[in-house]
């Protein structure tokens, strides 16, 4: 087992999903791999006595805010096994291999993945200890049938005149430049991330697509806020991506526009992943969000004072699937 810069491996690397049958990989490496390794990240490989890669395991920089000072989170993703090694004792090497390596390089304050189930049970055994649920999301915006859609439409006005709406300014993700948003606005004592372009092209295939729209709230002549939307598809269904506000922006107060605005798209239900014991959280619930059945465990293993800081408060994790491996 050994670091590489994956971009010398990639044809093989691509080949080991592929033979998994993980196509999808082959694209995400495309887009990805590059600014994953201009960052700082790179990938853990183990080969068979004839120097073939079977195992593969990656590890990007995220970075964060949190309180005051900038903390950087090594984001562990595209782990994968070949058939004929999968087993405890290859998967524990590979994931204990990487954690120490990085541990070492010092750039990286924790490590943090959301695992399947069989690789938590090795990634416990590794030293990671589960902080949270990564839970799934749903308000309900809208209906196929006008008789449901109509109460569901006065509900959502109602509550936009209540709550006191902020307004919303849509605007195609290929006609807008983010970068106002790339840095947590304002001052919190929450985790929040930073968001690049490179970000937002790796996570989300095709950005900007036609089906990509930023809504933006602008106070005082600054962008005081800005969501990220993709959708709706073609069952009604809208994601939530991002969510770049000044603290001081009650949630409730920009979804309950949002709501308004994405009906005008056809979309009937809007859907986002975050921290289920998260103040993020309690707020997305308050804003009419209902919790589903679908849930992943967030794992992490600190790798400096500040990272041990980040994992005692997962209650102030601020974040979405759009910076995790979901």
């Amino acid at each position: 087992m050994t670091a590489v810069n994956p971009l010398d491996h990639a044809e093989e690397i691509k080949q080991l999903f592929v033979a998994d049958e993980r196509p999808e990989f082959v694209p995400f490496f495309d887009r990805a791999y590059a600014a994953g390794v201009q960052a700082g990240g790179g990938s853990w490989v183990g080969c068979d006595p004839d120097g073939h890669i079977v195992m593969h395991l990656a590890c990007f920089p995220r970075r964060f805010r949190f309180g005051d000072r900038d903390v950087v989170g090594g984001l562990m993703r595209d782990a994968l096994v070949a058939r004929p090694y999968r087993s405890f004792f290859p998967a524990h090497a590979l994931i204990k291999r990487a954690t120490e390596d990085t541990r070492a390089r010092g750039s990286m304050d924790f490590v943090y993945t959301n695992p399947n189930r069989h690789a938590k049970a090795v990634m416990d055994l590794c030293g990671f200890a589960q902080i949270g649920t990564l839970e799934r999301y749903v308000l309900p915006v809208g209906h196929r049938r006008w008789i449901v859609d109509r109460p569901i439409g006065l509900v959502h006005a109602g509550v936009r005149l209540v709550r006191g709406g902020a307004t919303l300014v849509p605007r195609a993700a290929s006609e807008f430049s983010a970068v106002e948003f790339a840095s947590p606005p304002g001052d919190s004592p929450r985790l929040r991330p930073y968001h690049n372009a490179a970000q937002y092209l790796a996570r989300l295939e095709g950005y900007p697509a036609a089906a990509d729209w930023w809504f933006t709230l602008k106070e005082n002549g600054a962008g005081a806020a800005g969501l990220l939307v993709r959708g709706p598809d073609s069952s009604g269904l809208a994601d939530l991506y991002a969510v770049r506000r000044d603290p001081r922006l009650p949630l409730a107060r920009l979804i309950s526009s949002l709501a308004v605005a994405v009906r005008a798209n056809r979309c009937t239900r809007l859907q986002v992943w975050t921290l289920a014991e998260s103040l993020f959280a309690t707020e997305v619930r308050r804003s009419g969000f209902v919790p589903r059945q679908e849930a992943a465990p967030l794992v992490a293993t600190a790798l400096t004072p500040n990272g041990q800081a980040v994992l005692h408060a997962a209650h102030l994790w601020e974040i979405t699937s759009l910076d995790c491996d979901h």
